[in-house]
């Protein structure tokens, strides 16, 4: 598309902006729409091309698990932020990590796959914290729900197109042609952020990344910080002690074929489109906490329908609450950490955030393996996994006051 009609197709989500916030909404727009092809023609199809690989609930859950240890290690990028600029910390990560994931054209089992991804989201989200600080400069808190929902609609837009196609794709040709052309989108999303320009950190009160605080000493004193990470906790606990097992729902209960499960991720793509509209509008009016405790009791309701599902049709409320979570803790969960944190604190924040999140994905899915081994019913661990994010809303509650 051309760059004044890519530019009005924005502002019409947006509304008016301030130039060279629009300029960066563009450019970042650009960026995750590559993302989305790249998700949605790769990374979202790995755990089901691993069940027909022949992994079982263990390595499933081994996959699940390896994918957060990224998270686990994104504080260790506050040190880096002394030595290099934010936007070519996240550029260089991310054009590092995509170039890994062509690796999966070889991929021939399932430990293949989780080599290669384990590599790939260490690299890929490693920069999450100086990501966080190049929004927050970026985007002054008066614009920044447009700017960030207009983004993301964008990508999640390039889902909707592009998930069916790679269903029938990955059904025609396989994952060895399909993958690397999906990482190669990446990149090139990747190479195009390299354009974005964060404000001057004066320009609305933030300070210098380099001479932000460390992670511990930022937030220790912060209870209501420390209280909000505990329903993080909950909430990634409720939402993967089940996910290992939806594959098996997928493949084994319900035989769904690669074409079934993109229709199905299409109409969660739909919803995930719809949800950054309402949510925005939500955290404009209500803040951001209000969002993840609506957020966190419609994650309740996917494990309950996993539960109960006898074919597609009935598998797919799951996949349209999924999808409105998934816009909502998005948008949410970074709006959450913009709010708590002060200016000079939102790297810090971020990077404890990123860590819970990170500590919590390592250990649920070997818990919900070690429930699986101990025989535990799959009844018993979806029920379990909605308790926990019923109590997750609750300590949300809480922290919104």
């Amino acid at each position: 598309m051309p760059r004044a009609g890519w530019s009005r197709l924005l502002a019409a989500i947006t509304g008016p902006l301030p130039p060279s916030i629009s300029a960066n909404v563009a450019i970042e727009a650009r960026t995750t729409l590559a993302y989305g092809v790249f998700y949605a023609a790769g990374l979202a199809f790995l755990p089901v091309i691993m069940r027909r690989l022949g992994a079982g609930a263990d390595l499933l859950a081994l996959y699940i698990t390896l994918t957060y240890v990224g998270e686990l290690l994104a504080p260790l990028s506050l040190p880096a932020l002394r030595h290099t600029t934010p936007l070519r910390l996240v550029v260089g990560c991310w054009v590092a990590a995509r170039l890994v994931f062509i690796a999966l054209a070889a991929a021939s089992s399932p430990w293949a796959v989780i080599a290669v991804v384990t590599v790939f989201s260490i690299i890929e989200l490693f920069p999450a914290p100086a990501y966080a600080r190049l929004i927050h400069e970026a985007y002054p808190l008066e614009v920044r729900g447009r700017a960030m929902s207009a983004t993301r609609m964008v990508m999640v837009a390039a889902m909707i197109v592009v998930t069916p196609l790679a269903g029938m794709a990955l059904d025609r040709v396989g994952p060895a042609v399909l993958l690397p052309l999906a990482a190669g989108v990446g990149v090139l999303g990747a190479l195009n952020f390299a354009r974005f320009r964060a404000a001057a950190p004066a320009a609305h009160g933030a300070a210098d990344p380099r001479a932000a605080p460390g992670m511990i000493a930022a937030i220790r004193d912060d209870r209501r910080f420390l209280v909000y990470l505990c329903g993080v906790i909950l909430f990634g606990f409720g939402g993967i002690i089940g996910t290992p097992l939806y594959p098996i729902v997928h493949v084994d209960r319900l035989q769904l074929s690669y074409t079934t499960i993109g229709t199905l991720t299409l109409v969660q793509s739909l919803c995930w489109l719809a949800g950054f509209v309402l949510w925005g509008r939500v955290i404009d009016r209500h803040g951001a906490l209000t969002v993840v405790v609506i957020g966190a009791l419609c994650s309740a309701g996917v494990p309950l329908v996993y539960l109960a599902a006898v074919d597609a049709w009935s598998l797919a409320p799951a996949f349209i609450l999924q999808g409105l979570v998934y816009a909502g803790f998005d948008l949410g969960m970074k709006n959450a950490v913009f709010q708590l944190a002060g200016a000079t604190r939102v790297a810090a924040y971020a990077a404890a955030q990123q860590l819970i999140i990170g500590a919590r994905g390592l250990v649920a899915p070997l818990a919900s393996a070690g429930l699986i081994r101990l025989g535990v019913a799959d009844a018993a661990i979806f029920v379990t996994g909605a308790l926990l994010l019923v109590a997750a809303a609750l300590v949300f509650q809480r922290v919104r006051g």
